[in-house]
């Protein structure tokens, strides 16, 4: 078993609210990554946490497809003691984090996920 592997993504500064765009990985530059055996999302935290009247939708992509994985800025938070812990398994594919504002002045964001092993 691996060590698990935490990561930091941002979005740019949105064009417009409630569109999605992709979000790209701080440590590598680049927003696609390739699963070539199976992983595991251990949890996700946002990373500042967003100004109140701010809010995101983050969406999980894999070969181009959307996934079942959807996050809410507002469950995420690391100063709430209600955060909800999000867990997915991952199989083989390529992925991409996308993210869309839905409230708020169009700011860039980020957020950070940890993973069960290191990505290829």
């Amino acid at each position: 078993m691996g060590v698990p592997v935490v990561r930091r993504y941002t979005s740019g500064t949105p064009s417009a609210l409630n569109v999605f765009a992709n979000c790209t990985d701080d440590e590598t530059g680049v927003a696609t990554f390739l699963i070539l055996s199976p992983n595991a999302i251990q949890d996700i935290v946002n990373d500042p946490d967003p100004t109140s009247g701010y809010r995101y939708e983050i969406i999980l992509n894999k070969n181009g497809m959307q996934t079942p994985v959807r996050i809410f800025s507002t469950s995420i938070s690391p100063t709430t003691a209600g955060r909800m812990s999000y867990t997915a398994n991952m199989s083989a594919g390529n992925y991409i984090w996308s993210l869309a504002q839905r409230a708020g002045t169009l700011t860039a964001t980020s957020f950070i996920v940890k993973y069960a092993k290191p990505l290829n």
